[in-house]
């Protein structure tokens, strides 16, 4: 396990010692995280506190809750909020997904936005009420990355890798959820960062 920066940290923009802002958010905020240490197969990060505003989607498939909450996000960031204020999209589309829930099979989700950094401390209202602001503290978090047009299958294939590799190893990790996170949108050209977290204990 290394303890050097990896090449993704290195090419970070550093606005607070040794919390990044990295590359693949491509001038977008969202939120940052420092790198403890990492293998080939997975980074483990420590994440700043942060803020996110987020929706709550039932009853719904993994991709189609997905497409309803990204929706409502957007329009909460557009101005859909009690004071009507704009903001710029953030990354990543982050979606919370109960352990051993089917992404095929309808269920519960959480999609949720970081919000902008001005806005944390005030974050506007929300007028959708499917919508919360969602306070995340600082926690560690074990991620595997991989480049490609995320679909159910690929994003089953990366949480069954990661655990594959965390339990080989004895690594303790939340069996309660893990994240999906899409760094760019599907219809944007070129490579697709996405990524799969697992809340560490």
């Amino acid at each position: 396990m290394g303890v050097i920066l990896s090449p993704r940290q290195r090419e970070g923009d550093e606005e607070e010692p040794d919390f990044i802002k990295p590359k693949f958010y491509r001038g977008r905020e969202g939120p940052k995280f420092r790198l403890i240490n990492f293998t080939k197969d997975y980074e483990y990060r420590e994440y700043q506190a942060s803020t996110w505003i987020a929706a709550r989607v039932t009853g719904q498939q993994y991709s189609k809750a997905v497409k309803i909450g990204h929706s409502a996000l957007s329009k909460y960031l557009n101005g859909k909020n009690g004071p009507e204020r704009e903001m710029n999209e953030t990354c990543p589309l982050r979606t919370q997904v109960i352990w051993n829930q089917y992404l095929e099979n309808p269920g519960e989700f959480i999609v949720s936005l970081h919000l902008p950094w001005e806005n944390q401390e005030n974050p506007p209202s929300p007028l959708n009420k499917d919508l919360f602001i969602q306070d995340q503290p600082k926690h560690f978090a074990y991620v595997a990355a991989f480049d490609a047009m995320a679909n159910d299958l690929s994003w089953k294939e990366n949480v069954a890798s990661l655990a594959h590799v965390l339990d080989s190893k004895g690594i303790k990790y939340s069996h309660e959820f893990y994240y999906t996170c899409r760094f760019d949108h599907p219809f944007r050209i070129g490579k697709k960062h996405n990524e799969v977290i697992f809340p560490a204990f």
